[in-house]
């Protein structure tokens, strides 16, 4: 999908957790392709939440959501093992970031 110019999507958090906390799958590919990681976090106003690892939200029907999306990181593809820690602890940060700005959407309004 990559090599054809499409884009690629992760759940940051992998298939095993822990909830929220990025793996560097990302990072490395970022390097090797030259796309930027582009962290975003997509919150839903009304949600059933499954029992889960990840606590999984499914939005009820007719109910808001809001996105939130970084700014993109470019990864250098001659990155060494320290700079793509450096690069790793930037996606986590913007993870972050949009989460709990995206969180804040529907609580703020709820008070």
């Amino acid at each position: 999908m990559v090599k054809a110019g499409g884009a690629v999507a992760f759940t940051i958090d992998g298939p095993r957790g822990p909830r929220y906390i990025a793996k560097k799958g990302p990072v490395t590919l970022a390097r090797l392709t030259g796309i930027p990681i582009t962290a975003f976090y997509v919150a839903v106003e009304k949600a059933w939440v499954l029992k889960t690892w990840d606590a999984m939200l499914i939005p009820k029907p007719f109910s808001r959501a809001y996105v939130r999306v970084a700014k993109n990181i470019f990864v250098a593809p001659d990155a060494d093992d320290a700079a793509l820690e450096t690069y790793h602890a930037e996606m986590q940060a913007a993870l972050e970031r949009v989460t709990a700005f995206a969180e804040t959407q529907f609580s703020a309004a709820q008070d």
